[in-house]
């Protein structure tokens, strides 16, 4: 007995090849917009330096952190962020104008954001406002 293969008939499989033009243009668009074209630019910018920001005022209250992570309320060491809130709120409670209320902050360069910024968070909850403070880096 012999087997007898039948032809088996490939069928043709139609591709829709009408949105493909629409999928290149979406995937172009994607990356044009996901992607730096230029990394240096023709125009040039200079960062302001210290000589062109406004001088600050003296202000009743100071807040500063050391190198070694000490935090300093008008040059007396707190122990956390939630001292800075108390401090500055008794020291500012009853100043009115703005120029009172006014705390200038400094920071050690090397101090890493998630010790600075719970104790920038809590001058702002005593309802103080922050003037930071640098020194011209040459």
């Amino acid at each position: 007995m012999s087997r007898r293969r039948r032809g088996s008939k490939k069928r043709e499989v139609d591709v829709p090849v009408a949105s493909m033009g629409d999928i290149a243009f979406l995937l172009i668009i994607f990356f044009m917009v996901c992607s730096n074209f230029m990394k240096e630019s023709a125009v040039k910018l200079d960062p302001p330096t210290a000589k062109d920001l406004e001088t600050i005022k003296e202000t009743a209250v100071s807040v500063s952190i050391s190198k070694d992570e000490e935090i300093f309320l008008n040059g007396q060491i707190v122990p956390d962020a939630e001292a800075v809130e108390w401090g500055v709120a008794a020291l500012i409670k009853d100043k009115a104008s703005q120029e009172g209320r006014t705390v200038v902050f400094k920071c050690h360069n090397e101090i890493d954001k998630a010790f600075f910024e719970p104790v920038l968070e809590s001058i702002a909850k005593a309802g103080a406002l922050i003037n930071a403070s640098g020194r011209d880096e040459e």
